[in-house]
Formats: C-alpha cells, sequence, structure tokens
C-alpha cells in the first residue's frame, strides 16, 4: 500500500481531514518509526513528499563520523565485557542455566532477609499493640468487675431489708457474675 492509500484510508476511517500542512504534520508525527520509513521509501507516491522527507530526517538524522566511530567502541567494549563473562563460565565449566539458578539463589536470599527483617518488626510491633491492649482490658475489667461488686452488696442489702426477694436476688446475682 503506497502513502496515497493510507493518507486516503486515514482520512476515510477517522473523518479526519488531512488538507493542511499543520495536520499532515501531526499525523506524522504520530506515526512509528516503521511507518515513516515505508513512507520514506514511497515518497514518490506522496501527496505530501516534502513533509514525508522532513519528518523522515528530523527523526533520522545522520550521525558524524566520530558519533559513529564512538557508538562502534562502545558496542566493542560491550562485546568485549561479554565475551570474557562468557570465557569465565567456560572455564568453570558453568552453564546459563547455572548461572541464572545463582543470580535466582542471590535474589531469593535477598528476598528472604529483608521478609525476615519485615516479619520482626511487624513482630516487635504487634507484641507493644499486644500489651497495650491488654492494660487497657484488665484496667477495663478491674473497673467494670469493681462496679459489678459493689452492684452485689446493694442488691444483698436490698434483699436483707425485704424490699426484694431471695429469687429476685438468685437472678440478679447470675446476670451480674455472667458479665464477670
Amino acid at each position: 500500500m503506497n502513502i496515497l492509500n493510507l493518507f486516503m484510508s486515514k482520512q476515510q476511517d477517522d473523518t479526519m481531514e488531512l488538507k493542511s500542512e499543520k495536520s499532515i504534520k501531526e499525523y506524522l508525527e504520530k506515526l512509528p518509526d516503521d511507518t515513516i520509513i515505508k513512507y520514506y521509501l514511497d515518497v514518490e507516491y506522496s501527496p505530501f513528499p516534502v513533509l514525508v522527507l522532513e519528518e523522515y530526517t528530523r527523526r533520522f538524522t545522520r550521525k558524524t563520523k566520530n558519533e559513529i566511530i564512538k557508538d562502534l567502541k562502545l558496542q566493542t567494549r560491550l562485546a568485549k565485557k561479554k565475551t570474557k563473562e562468557l570465557a569465565t563460565m567456560a572455564k568453570k565449566h558453568k552453564l546459563v542455566d547455572d548461572v541464572t539458578r545463582q543470580k535466582s539463589e542471590e535474589i531469593f536470599e535477598t528476598a528472604k532477609k529483608k521478609g525476615y527483617s519485615i516479619s520482626e518488626k511487624i513482630a516487635t510491633k504487634g507484641s507493644i499493640l499486644g500489651s497495650r491492649l491488654k492494660n487497657k482490658t484488665k484496667s477495663t475489667l478491674t473497673s467494670s468487675s469493681n462496679k459489678d461488686l459493689d452492684l452485689l452488696k446493694k442488691l444483698g442489702d436490698l434483699q436483707k431489708a425485704g424490699i426484694i426477694t431471695n429469687k429476685e436476688f438468685q437472678e440478679k446475682k447470675k446476670k451480674i457474675l455472667s458479665k464477670i
């Protein structure tokens, strides 16, 4: 499919009017590199060849001789480093799987240590919170049980005075003791 057809299909699909130079530039900027390369190779069929050429040169500027040499030197250094790593593995008769397994074990051990330290912190905070909760519960129970004992004494006094019956006293006593 040539560039003219692509512009036309774009125009029909999106109902986007590609009449102005600005709209064409915006459209070209949004395209992926491989599409721009196709357009560049098909530039003679383009309704806007100058715009396609401008976009192509904007994205893919030519490198100077020094930039190319610099890139080649970097790639050479990286290749040497990988070659040394492979030679070391070969000398030690290590396979890639062994190295991968070793790296995985290192990652696992690191994660295990971090998990252990986090669990220690959680346990410490949990024990602190637990002791605080126990203290609050004890004080609450102590104060509520004291109130219940006072109530029992008052009920006993009421029974002795003959204000409530022995049966009523026993029922109230059971309810109060069940709370404690």
